[in-house]
């Protein structure tokens, strides 16, 4: 398409930017200004954010005053329709699984759904999340032009569930939004840790992968510590009680609410990533870690494995004892860490936020 277009994104989590699919769009969105196209670009979102870089003059950002994530989907179903009216967007992308439903009828309309979890593992999320889920994700299916999603296995997923959006979907990989070569804080350790990055929710399979830690540490006679670097924590399992209850304080360390400077810090000097998820559409910590060469043990399940690929001990994310023996090896086994640190290396030179943007752009811009 030659013609300039007027593009709309729901920018909403530009404003929490250390969430998965706030890094996602962030990345998204610096890469899309750095293209330096013809397109105009209209950010909306229903609160002010601050981003780390500078966007070009013709784009334009249009914000309310909402502060409650509560009243932040009702802002976007009420507020963004009137916006495109009013900008004449021609193309308008949502990053985060739903779309406004009451955009023009002569707007595109373009959906990223990064998983379907809602049906999968309802009882992992919030009771209000996936009420939302449930209502919304259908119905922005419907109406949508084009759809990304991020792996083969979360286009699988999707295809299981609304099979009518087959000739409509498109796979275009995450890449990781830390560079090895960015500024480096302190690292909270000077002692070796196995990492695991993320929230606390209960699909991250954290209770699991802190009982299998417990028997490890009884395995061997010189385990290494656990470091959980994230956000925060909710569900009805608590990391914090369980490492008191089982007087891990000075081996497990809950690290909370970390910047990129530290974040960092904390991968390049782990002994491996641990992600053993139950269910995950990427797996963005995977090609973070890949950066710095880390060897992974991640689940043999959803995308985890997928995106791992080759740079990973594979585990049964359901049976404890698979994740203790992957421990046991990645402490014990340094010929197999120096190996898959090689592949982890070699694999993470595949993804990049450059390509997916040039990806993504390419889709809005479809006639």
């Amino acid at each position: 398409m030659n013609r300039v277009l007027k593009i709309g994104i729901d920018a909403r989590v530009l404003a929490d930017p250390h969430c998965g699919i706030g890094r996602y769009a962030t990345n998204l969105v610096r890469e899309f200004a750095a293209l330096q196209s013809q397109h105009r670009v209209f950010l909306y979102s229903h609160r002010p954010f601050q981003l780390g870089f500078s966007l070009p003059e013709k784009w334009k950002v249009r914000v309310g005053a909402v502060h409650k994530p509560g009243l932040s989907t009702a802002f976007a179903q009420l507020y963004f329709p009137v916006w495109a009216r009013k900008d004449g967007i021609d193309v308008f992308w949502t990053p985060r699984h739903q779309l406004p439903l009451l955009l023009p009828p002569r707007t595109r309309k373009v959906l990223t759904v990064h998983d379907v979890a809602w049906k999968r593992f309802p009882e992992t999320m919030t009771r209000s999340n996936h009420v939302l889920e449930a209502l919304m994700m259908p119905l922005s299916l419907r109406i949508a032009d084009q759809v990304i999603t991020d792996s083969k296995f979360s286009c699988s997923e999707i295809l299981t569930f609304f099979p009518g959006v087959k000739s409509k979907i498109n796979v275009i990989y995450l890449a990781s939004n830390l560079k090895s070569e960015g500024e480096m804080g302190l690292c909270p350790l000077s002692r070796p840790y196995f990492l695991f990055v993320g929230s606390s929710e209960p699909r991250k399979n954290i209770e699991r992968m802190l009982l299998a830690y417990v028997q490890y540490r009884k395995l061997i006679p010189h385990p290494i510590d656990l470091v959980l670097a994230g956000g925060y924590q909710w569900g009805n399992f608590s990391a914090t009680d369980f490492i008191r209850a089982n007087d891990l304080q000075s081996s497990v360390h809950l690290i909370q609410h970390v910047d990129d400077t530290v974040l960092r810090a904390l991968y390049a000097n782990a002994q491996a990533l641990v992600l053993v998820s139950l269910y995950e559409g990427f797996g963005l910590p995977l090609v973070e870690a890949m950066q710095w060469g880390i060897p992974l043990i991640a689940s043999n399940t959803s995308s985890v494995g997928e995106i791992a690929g080759d740079a990973a001990l594979l585990v049964d994310p359901n049976e404890t004892d698979e994740i203790v023996q992957a421990f046991r090896r990645m402490t014990e086994d340094e010929a197999m860490r120096l190996e898959l640190s090689q592949k982890s290396k070699k694999r993470g030179q595949q993804f990049s936020w450059k390509q997916a943007a040039s990806e993504t752009m390419a889709l809005l811009c479809q006639d």
